[in-house]
């Protein structure tokens, strides 16, 4: 509770510092933000494991979308009327139950 009327009092104290100048100040869902730049952005680009988190959220915060590659696509079961954070769900889970991060280091 205390965490959530901080969060709160953060984005109001921020919203009104940036209101003058015209400046959006918007929230965007983390989920499975790790994850998708662990599988995504971390080799391609050589970043931090939080680097490629902090990545994905401002790739979502311009709205962009961040679908599975083709190549995990034999990892999940995929139907058309999946939403892509199950799809993201399932890849968690199967990257987790393999045993293969251990150390998100041997990514780089």
């Amino acid at each position: 509770m205390l965490t959530g009327w901080a969060d709160s009092q953060l984005f109001k104290l921020l919203n009104s510092i940036f209101y003058n100048p015209g400046i959006e100040v918007m929230t965007v869902n983390p989920t499975y933000d790790s994850i998708i730049g662990l599988v995504k952005y971390l080799i391609m680009y050589g970043l931090a494991s939080d680097e490629a988190a902090g990545l994905v959220i401002a790739r979502r915060g311009m709205r962009l979308a961040e679908k599975l590659a083709a190549s995990l696509s034999a990892l999940v079961e995929f139907t058309s009327t999946q939403h892509v954070g199950n799809l993201w769900n399932q890849v968690n889970n199967k990257i987790k139950h393999s045993g293969m991060i251990t150390n998100t280091h041997t990514y780089y």
